[in-house]
C-alpha cells in the first residue's frame, strides 16, 4: 500500500475548504511507470479557482490539471487520468523529459458527498499517526492502488528557543511539519517569532515530561546549550519512545553529558540518539546548522513513510 506523509499546509487547505462550503478535487497519483515527479500516494488539492495544496508535477502539468479538476468538480463526477511523458515533447511540447507516466484519480469533493472519502480520514489523523484512504478503482480489474495509508505530518520538539534556533523551525514550517519550541528562559520564549505551525512555551527542563505529551512528536531536538537544560531534556527524552533525539554540539559535550547520565543513557544508546544532529554538508552559522538539522531530520521522516 501507497503512503502518503500529508503536510500541515494540505489539511489546512482543505480545511478552510470544507469550513466555507467550497468544492475541491482531491488528485491522487494512483500509480507510475518510469521516472515522474511524483509517485503512487502523492496526494494534491486543488479548488475552482486553481490554486494548489501540493504538487503533481514540478510545475509542467499543473495548468491542464486544474483545468481537469474544475471539470471534475462543476460537474460532480470523478475522473481518471493518464500523462504519458515519455515522448513529451510531441504530447505537450513541454520538453519535460521525465520519461515517464503518471496515473491520476481526480475525485471531486464538496458538501453534498461530505467532501468523502477525504473528511473521515482527516478525522482520524487528528486522533492518530495514520489512516487509511479508500479510494475509487477504475473499474478494469486493476485496483492495487486504491487504498494509500496518510499519516500527520511530522510534529518536532525544538528544546531551545535561543538565537539559532529561528532558523531551524522556519524550516520545519516550510517543509509543512508542525513543532514546539520550548525554552527555561522567558526572554528567549518572548523574542522567538514563531511560524503559525509552531507553538512555543516556557517551561523548565524538568517538566518537559510532565508538562508535554512526548508521544505526540515524532523527533526532538535538544539545543539549549546549557549542559544542565540539555541533561535534564535528554534524561526525560530517555524515557520516551520518540525515535530520533537530536543533541546539538561536539562529541566531547556529548560524551560529557551521557557520562553524567549514566544508567539514564541506555534509553539513548539504541540509536535513537543523533549526536552531533545534522547531516554534515557545510557551513558556519545557525541557517548552515539549520539546514544540516534539517536534512536528518527530513531522511528520518521519509525513512517512517516507508516503514
Amino acid at each position: 500500500m501507497p503512503a502518503c506523509r500529508v503536510s500541515r499546509k494540505f489539511l489546512d487547505f482543505f480545511d478552510a475548504h470544507r469550513s466555507s462550503g467550497q468544492p475541491v478535487a482531491l488528485v491522487a497519483v494512483t500509480r507510475t511507470q518510469g521516472s515522474s515527479y511524483s509517485k503512487a500516494g502523492n496526494l494534491v488539492l486543488i479548488d475552482l479557482p486553481g490554486r494548489f495544496a501540493g504538487l503533481v508535477s514540478g510545475g509542467c502539468l499543473e495548468n491542464d490539471l486544474a483545468e481537469r479538476a474544475a471539470d471534475a468538480i462543476e460537474r460532480s463526477e470523478r475522473a481518471f487520468v493518464a500523462y504519458d511523458l515519455r515522448d513529451d515533447d510531441d504530447v505537450f511540447g513541454l520538453g519535460v523529459g521525465c520519461d515517464g507516466v503518471i496515473d491520476l484519480l481526480i475525485e471531486p469533493l464538496h458538501a453534498g458527498n461530505g467532501y468523502e472519502p477525504l473528511a473521515s480520514c482527516v478525522e482520524r489523523l487528528a486522533a492518530s499517526a495514520g489512516a487509511e484512504l479508500a479510494l475509487a478503482a477504475r473499474g478494469d480489474g486493476d485496483d492495487e492502488a486504491a487504498r494509500i495509508r496518510l499519516m500527520r505530518p511530522a510534529n518536532i520538539l525544538v528544546l531551545g528557543a535561543g538565537p539559532d534556533a529561528p532558523p531551524l523551525l522556519q524550516m520545519i514550517d516550510a517543509l509543512g511539519w508542525r513543532g514546539a519550541a520550548v525554552d527555561h528562559r522567558r526572554h528567549y520564549v518572548e523574542a522567538l517569532r514563531c511560524p503559525d505551525s509552531i507553538t512555543a512555551q516556557c517551561l523548565p527542563a524538568a517538566d518537559v515530561a510532565r508538562q508535554l505529551d512526548l508521544a505526540q512528536f515524532d523527533a526532538a531536538i535538544v539545543m539549549s546549550h546549557n549542559l544542565a537544560t540539555d541533561r535534564a531534556c535528554l534524561e526525560a527524552l530517555a524515557r520516551s519512545d520518540l525515535g530520533f533525539v537530536g543533541l546539538l554540539g561536539p562529541p566531547h559535550r556529548r560524551e560529557r553529558l551521557l557520562d553524567e547520565l549514566g544508567e539514564e543513557t541506555a534509553g539513548l544508546l539504541d540509536g535513537r540518539l543523533r549526536a552531533p544532529v545534522g547531516k554534515r554538508i557545510g557551513g558556519r552559522g545557525p541557517g548552515a546548522i539549520a539546514l544540516e538539522i534539517a536534512a536528518e531530520l527530513q531522511a528520518y521522516v521519509c525513512s517512517l513513510e516507508s516503514a
